[in-house]
């Protein structure tokens, strides 16, 4: 209902002059309206806040709408700089500083392609050296016997027995008894080791010649040794005062008195 304002009485509602008075009615206020409430969109893959305008996600370039422009095939390069701006690589839009990703394309900026690293190798182990056979021989002095007769004294290294060399003699035979055969060397090793040692019957001999005693092996089944070096069957070696003697296991230490 329609109220005059001039005489108060009610008119129905539509009526531009009032019945009673003839005053002109206004039509009545339109009723309130309230303007809807805009909701800030929001990234729908990681939440974030965006521009009403955005079409990717500035944090982790999710697209939110349709591009306004069709994208170009990727190029692996950071934002080019024209005209004292940065722009997307691959669409060509200007670039928000600092931006990770392209407002208008989503694809990422600023980020070049990193090439992989090739596998790391281990490094080279140089070969190796091949064990030596036996320690390097140490030099000594050969024993010069007085008379051309040989003379000292063996010592059994296990047992700390000594075995005098027998006086008067030339060549002394040493290796391991052998009635059966005939074979009675000078020095006997078989109570010494001889027999688990590898002692041949005649396994070596010593003799002087031109004033220098020496040492030869006798074409032994498991070698003659003169301070850890191997002797060539029938070549003589120089045996000096201390001088270790091996014969196949048994050890002999050689003292010339």
């Amino acid at each position: 209902m329609i109220v005059c304002p001039r005489c108060g009485a009610q008119q129905p509602d539509g009526t531009t002059t009032c019945a009673v008075c003839g005053a002109a009615l206004a039509p009545p206020p339109p009723a309130e309206q309230h303007a809807p409430t805009l909701i800030a969109p929001r990234c729908p893959r990681c939440g974030a806040t965006l521009p009403p305008d955005a079409l990717f996600c500035e944090q982790c370039g999710a697209p939110v709408a349709e591009p306004k422009k069709p994208v170009p095939p990727p190029i692996e390069a950071g934002p080019v700089t024209g005209g004292g701006a940065e722009v997307c690589p691959h669409c060509g839009a200007e670039l928000v500083p600092g931006s990770r990703f392209c407002d208008q394309c989503g694809e990422p900026v600023g980020i070049p392609a990193t090439p992989p690293r090739p596998p790391e190798r281990p490094p080279a182990t140089p070969p190796s050296a091949p064990p030596s056979s036996a320690p390097p021989p140490t030099p000594t002095a050969a024993v010069k016997p007085a008379g051309g007769y040989v003379t000292g004294r063996l010592v059994v290294k296990t047992s700390g027995l000594v075995l005098p060399l027998p006086p008067g003699k030339n060549e002394v035979i040493i290796g391991r008894e052998d009635p059966i055969s005939g074979i009675f060397p000078d020095i006997d090793l078989t109570d010494h080791g001889g027999d688990r040692g590898g002692v041949s019957r005649r396994h070596a001999r010593l003799f002087v010649r031109e004033g220098v005693l020496l040492i030869e092996d006798l074409n032994s089944k498991n070698h003659t040794y003169v301070n850890g070096l191997r002797l060539t069957p029938g070549v003589p070696h120089p045996l000096g005062d201390g001088d270790e003697i091996r014969l196949g296991r048994v050890k002999l230490d050689y003292y010339a008195r």
